[in-house]
């Protein structure tokens, strides 16, 4: 190639570079571009998009939520005093209490033991966890206990993938049921 054809060839490269501008150079035909130029595509092309989080839709039934329709209480003490005034929806009936033991017997026996004296399995190894029947534990508001089990405390997890929001206030009913029954 000649000097002159060179000089020719670049000069073309750059005047074709310059010429685009920044949102054409980053900017290649997509998927969507090609089946937007067909009619029967465009329409679901333009059409109405559903927006799932901007219309949410109430939770399926049984499915346990984490975060959204529950305020977000960590144990901190900014929070204790929301915490304390979060009150017990579920009335201490025969159904709350069995719901209780049967989430407690699962989520709880194996670091606070069946009579909740802190002498689970786990704890006998581990001594890890408290005995629910203290005084101390006896003057938590049905709020706190209900954030522990939801969040957790110190090393024990929190129990909100596990156990839904009302079943969390039926362990509630049960813990105080062992404490009142430890007296």
């Amino acid at each position: 190639m000649r000097p002159s054809s060179r000089v020719i060839v670049l000069a073309s490269a750059i005047a074709l570079v310059a010429g685009c501008t920044r949102d054409q150079w980053q900017r290649f035909p997509g998927p969507d571009d090609a089946i937007a130029l067909i009619p029967w595509f465009a329409v679901m092309h333009k059409g109405l998009a559903i927006q799932p989080y901007k219309m949410p839709l109430p939770p399926v039934e049984g499915t346990v939520p984490v975060e959204g329709a529950e305020p977000v209480l960590l144990i901190t003490p900014q929070n204790q005093a929301a915490i304390d005034r979060l009150g017990n929806p579920m009335q201490r009936t025969a159904e709350s209490l069995e719901t209780g033991r049967k989430y407690y017997d699962i989520y709880c026996v194996p670091c606070h033991g069946a009579g909740g004296a802190g002498d689970g399995p786990v704890n006998a190894k581990l001594m890890v966890a408290p005995s629910l029947l203290t005084p101390r534990a006896r003057g938590f508001t049905d709020g706190y206990l209900y954030a522990i089990v939801r969040h957790g405390r110190g090393i024990m997890p929190g129990y909100a993938e596990g156990i839904r929001g009302g079943d969390r206030w039926h362990v509630v009913n049960y813990v105080r049921q062992l404490q009142g029954a430890a007296r």
